[in-house]
């Protein structure tokens, strides 16, 4: 699966013929000039996990490579139109998670920016802390608690505060359709949703009392669940979606916790991938991903990631398509039997 030997035979020789280049433009001899390369995300958060993910595959990659890579978080609207005007020589590429199709899915992103009309690049690392969360004093400490709770208090709501056609979209999904199949329609539509946006939004419509539960991650939100915070802004995980445990946090995932849909354990890894015009330059694209195989064996990069608790987790270009097409058709049956957003909105 790892390519390093093409990646030292192939960055030296993508830096020569970028010499050779003029800015912007080929070299006589078909070289592309791709000195800088533009990695657009899909969040306009600098303090999230897609710059963090995003930060660390540029800085590695790039010396790799052997290029200058820049992240700009410019949020996912901007990104799939810069991508959409991108030339084919990669000086354009961008970097997401699943919510890239999810929002397709959802309707939040027309079919047009669907992964049939993208070159998947290589998928390089997951985030396994994204998490439900609870004020620290909540009558119930994980999600099956949370759905036995609304069961016996019938006059009562689950108020969820999540992002419209995203990851946090889905993962609620999954657990409204166990909470229907568990304990009945009439349990289940008593499960709200409180439409937000970033991660500080969540937290304030939690802080503020607008909300029961919010979604969020290990690396964003553990600050506010240690023993000396303050009561008004003091938070509980109730669970992962992580397929395994997050080491060194007491934190169930819905696996473990008995969280179903159609049968079979809800598992949701969030994993961080490169996406790249349909017509990019085989060049290119191989020479990303050499870089990348040789990038996430370092210990560099496992150490920037593993400062937020994130992980490598290396697909290769090859593999990548089909491995993302069937993760997101598997996720789709979880979307097409759960009610519509605007069907939960408080």
């Amino acid at each position: 699966m790892k390519k390093k030997l093409a990646a030292l035979i192939t960055a030296p020789i993508l830096a020569l013929s970028m010499a050779a280049c003029s800015s912007g433009g080929s070299s006589d001899d078909g070289g592309v000039d791709v000195n800088r390369v533009r990695v657009v995300l899909g969040s306009s958060s600098t303090t999230a996990d897609t710059y963090q993910n995003a930060h660390a595959f540029t800085e590695n990659v790039s010396k790799a490579l052997d290029v200058n890579m820049k992240a700009d978080a410019i949020g996912a609207n901007k990104a799939f139109q810069a991508l959409d005007k991108a030339k084919p020589d990669g000086s354009t590429i961008m970097f997401f998670h699943d919510m890239s199709y999810l929002s397709v899915k959802y309707g939040s992103q027309p079919e047009k920016f669907g992964l049939d009309n993208w070159t998947v690049g290589p998928v390089v690392s997951l985030n396994p802390g994204a998490a439900f969360l609870a004020k620290h004093d909540a009558p119930y400490d994980d999600l099956v608690e949370a759905a036995k709770w609304l069961k016996d208090n019938e006059s009562e709501t689950l108020t969820f505060a999540v992002e419209a056609g995203g990851t946090s979209e889905l993962s609620l999904d999954a657990f409204y359709l166990w909470v229907a199949d568990t304990y009945g329609d009439d349990v289940a539509e008593r499960i709200k949703v409180f439409a937000t946006g970033s991660d500080e939004e969540k937290n304030q419509a939690l802080w503020s009392g607008n909300v029961d539960i919010i979604y969020g991650s290990i690396g964003g939100n553990e600050q506010y669940t240690k023993d000396d915070v303050e009561d008004k802004v003091k938070e509980k995980f109730l669970a992962i979606t992580a397929s395994d445990r997050v080491e060194g946090f007491d934190i169930p995932t819905f696996e473990e916790q008995g969280i179903e849909v159609d049968g079979e354990p809800f598992t949701f890894d969030k994993e961080f991938f490169v996406l790249m015009p349909k017509d990019v330059e085989d060049s290119f694209s191989t020479a990303l991903d050499d870089a990348t195989a040789e990038a996430v064996d370092t210990d560099a990069y496992v150490d920037e990631l593993s400062k937020n608790h994130f992980q490598t987790d290396y697909v290769p270009i090859d593999e990548s398509t089909q491995y993302i097409e069937e993760k997101r058709d598997r996720l789709e049956s979880i979307i097409d039997q759960a009610p519509e957003f605007d069907e939960l909105a408080s």
